[in-house]
C-alpha cells in the first residue's frame, strides 16, 4: 500500500534511533531517494545493518590508503557512496574522494568530488575544508602547478572555463566565506589575462560591490583604473577610458586611503591630467586648422589649467595669438 508523506514523517520519528549517525540534511535524502518509491523505504533495522556494513568497508578503506594502495582505498570509499548513500560513512568517503583525487593530482575529479560532497553534506563539519580544498584546486589550476602529464609526455593544462566554473561554484557554495571575495578576485584575474577587458573590469568591480571590506577590494579598485589606463597607454582617444580610469583611482584614494594602491592611485591621477592636456591641446589644434577659432580658444584655455602639461607654453601663446586675431578681424570691420 502506497505511503502518504504523513506516515513517511512518523517512519522518520519512529526510527529516530537508527537515523541518530545521520545528519539532518542526509535524513532528507531518505526522502528523496524514495520519494518514487515509497514502498521501498528501507526498515530502521536495514538502516542499522547498513550503518554497520559501511562502517567495517570505511575501516578498510582507511587502511588501504594507510598502507599506500589508493586505488583500492578509492574503489571502496566510491562503493560506499554508491551502496550506503545514507549512512553517516558515507559522507566520509565522498569527502576522502576528493583528498585522494587531489594527491593523485587528478583537479576536475577531485573538484566535482568535493562538490557532490558539498551538496549533499551540508552540515557536516568538514564543509568549510572542503571549500578551502576546492580553492587549493582552482587556484593550482590557474597557476599551472599541477605537473601530472597526460599519457606520460603531455603538461595537463587547466582550461580556463573549468577555472572560471570552478571559482563561481566556490562563490556559490559558500558567499560569505573566506575564499568567496579570493575567487571573485581570481575570475577577474582570468578575464584580465585574456585581455577580455570589460568582463575583468566587470568582476573586479563585483568585488568592490560585494566584498567592500575585504584586503582584496581595494587592488580591485585600482586594477579597475589600470585596465582603463592600458588602453589609453595603447593609444585609446576613448573618453570614457579617460573618466573610468581616473574615476576608479579617485575612488581607491577616497574609500582605501590607507591601502598600498593610495599613492599610486595618486600618481596615475596626475598621469591622467597629462593624457587630458594631450587630448585637448588636439582638439584645439584641429579646430584652429578648421579655422574655427573661438572653438579653439576654449580648448587652448583648458590645456592652460593642467600646468604640468608639455603644451601650456604652445597653448598659451596659440590662444594669446587667436584673440588678438580676432580682435583685429572685428575691429577691421
Amino acid at each position: 500500500m502506497p505511503c502518504s508523506a504523513k506516515a513517511i514523517l512518523t517512519f522518520l520519528t519512529i526510527s529516530s534511533t537508527s537515523l541518530i549517525l545521520l545528519h539532518s540534511a542526509e535524513a532528507g535524502k531518505l526522502l528523496d531517494l524514495f520519494k518514487n518509491d515509497l514502498e521501498r523505504i528501507p526498515s530502521s533495522e536495514n538502516l542499522l545493518q547498513q550503518e554497520k556494513q559501511s562502517k567495517a568497508q570505511l575501516a578498510i578503506a582507511l587502511s588501504r590508503e594507510s598502507q599506500g594502495n589508493p586505488r583500492k582505498a578509492l574503489s571502496i570509499h566510491k562503493a560506499i557512496v554508491r551502496d550506503y548513500p545514507l549512512s553517516s560513512s558515507a559522507s566520509t568517503s565522498q569527502f576522502k574522494l576528493g583528498v585522494l583525487y587531489m594527491a593523485q593530482e587528478n583537479p576536475p575529479k577531485a573538484f566535482d568530488a568535493f562538490q557532490l560532497f558539498i551538496e549533499n553534506y551540508t552540515g557536516n563539519p568538514a564543509f568549510s575544508e572542503a571549500i578551502r580544498h576546492q580553492y587549493e584546486i582552482a587556484k593550482a589550476g590557474q597557476h599551472g602547478t599541477f605537473k601530472k602529464m597526460i599519457l606520460g609526455v603531455i603538461p595537463r593544462k587547466t582550461q580556463t572555463s573549468d577555472l572560471l566554473k570552478w571559482h563561481g561554484k566556490i562563490i556559490g557554495n559558500a558567499p560569505h566565506s573566506d575564499y568567496a571575495p579570493l575567487s571573485q578576485f581570481a575570475i577577474a584575474e582570468i578575464y584580465e589575462s585574456e585581455e577580455k577587458t570589460a568582463m575583468a573590469i566587470d568582476a573586479y568591480q563585483a568585488l568592490v560591490d560585494n566584498y567592500p571590506n575585504h584586503p582584496k577590494a581595494s587592488e580591485a579598485q585600482f586594477r579597475i583604473g589600470a585596465i582603463s589606463t592600458s588602453e589609453i597607454n595603447r593609444g585609446s582617444q576613448d573618453l570614457g577610458n579617460i573618466i573610468s580610469a581616473r574615476d576608479a583611482m579617485e575612488d581607491v584614494i577616497v574609500a582605501y586611503q590607507d591601502s598600498k594602491r593610495a599613492e599610486q592611485a595618486r600618481k596615475a591621477l596626475a598621469q591622467f591630467d597629462l593624457i587630458e592636456a594631450d587630448r585637448l591641446y588636439e582638439i584645439g589644434r584641429y579646430y584652429e586648422k578648421q579655422m574655427q577659432y573661438k572653438s579653439a580658444i576654449v580648448y587652448y584655455h583648458k590645456v592652460i589649467a593642467f600646468t604640468g602639461s608639455r603644451h601650456v607654453a604652445d597653448a598659451k601663446q596659440r590662444h594669446t595669438d587667436l584673440l588678438l586675431m580676432i580682435k583685429t578681424a572685428n575691429n577691421d570691420q
